[in-house]
Order: C-alpha cells, then structure tokens, then sequence
C-alpha cells in the first residue's frame, strides 16, 4: 500500500515534495494507477531552466502524468538552493518562486546566491525577514531532509534527472522531452 504525507505547503501541482508517495513503498503507479514522474532539478543548472521551460508545454498536453520537482541535494550550495525554493513553497508560491528564479539567474544574469533569492522572493510579496526565517524553519528544514534522502537513495549526481513512477531513474543521457516520451507516450 502507498502512503502519501501532506505538507503545510498546500501545492495542489505536486511541487515541491507536495502529496509525494514516500520513496520505497510506491509500486509504479499512483493511486488509482496514475503515472507519474520526479524531476530532480537545480536552479544552478541551465538545463534544467529548459526543462521548466519545456514542461510549461508538456504538462498540460499530459493531464494523466503527475509531476514533481524536487531540487537535489548533494552539496551545501544545493542546500542553500533547495531551501529558498522549498521556503518559497511553505509560503505558498513554490511553482511562482521557480519560475522568478530561474528567470533571474537565467535571462537576468543575476547570480544565484542569497541576495537574488531574496530579492525575488520580495519581487513575489514576501517580507526578507519572513522569507529567511521561513528558509531556516523547520518545514523548510523537513523538505530538504526528503530531499537529501531521495538524492541519496536514487544515487542522483546530475541533473535534470528524472524518477519515472518511483522506480526508474533515467539520468540527462538525451532531451528530457524524449525521455518522458517514451515513458509515457503522445
């Protein structure tokens, strides 16, 4: 039997580790046989900025698949990433925060360090203080543990990497469009 934990995230997308199946107990499929895929991402990674882009298409044509993102953790410059996102997510604009971000360091050629997160985390309505606190809270602090552990379990070194129905992982060897293609068809 699947499990799935709620967060206080409220994300009714699956992003951010929102409603996610707990790693180990899935057996392929969602409830009532859904598919679904885990893109681990990084905000420092260029084309995984593609793919957002990419999927802004894809996932809409492809109402059937669940989505997830999920920011890996291997690093303590991925920690300080992963925590403004999933901050971003705990205040309820995860997806909008991506979004800004990824925009910020990629056609705004700013520097993905902590002044560009807060900074667009202020461009979205969040407070600097609230917004940093919330980095360090322990919400924040639980989904980067989730996060952490799936990156670990998965042995995920690069990204986009993406985990088709809890169980495969397929790593950047081709476009990601390909790859979910073929997982999951036309």
């Amino acid at each position: 039997m699947m499990t799935r934990r709620n967060f206080l995230i409220g994300a009714t997308t699956g992003f951010f580790l929102a409603n996610l199946p707990r790693v180990g107990m899935a057996n392929g499929t969602g409830t009532g046989g859904q598919r679904s895929f885990i893109e681990v991402f990084s905000f420092a990674c260029p084309h995984c900025y593609k793919l957002s882009l990419q999927l802004g298409i894809w996932l809409p044509l492809h109402p059937q698949v669940k989505h997830y993102a999920v920011h890996i953790v291997s690093s303590p410059d991925d920690l300080k990433l992963a925590a403004a996102g999933y901050a971003a997510a705990v205040l309820g604009k995860g997806e909008a925060y991506r979004a800004a971000f990824f925009k910020a360091i990629y056609e705004g050629n700013q520097a993905p360090d902590e002044r560009t997160m807060v900074t667009v985390a202020e461009s979205l309505g969040f407070k600097a203080a609230a917004f940093v606190d919330t980095m360090k809270g322990s919400d924040t602090a639980e989904l980067l543990a989730r996060s952490e552990t799936l990156t670990q379990q998965f042995a995920i070194t690069a990204t986009p990497t993406l985990i088709i129905d809890s169980q495969r992982v397929r790593q950047p060897d081709k476009d990601p469009l390909d790859i979910l293609q073929e997982e999951f068809g036309a």
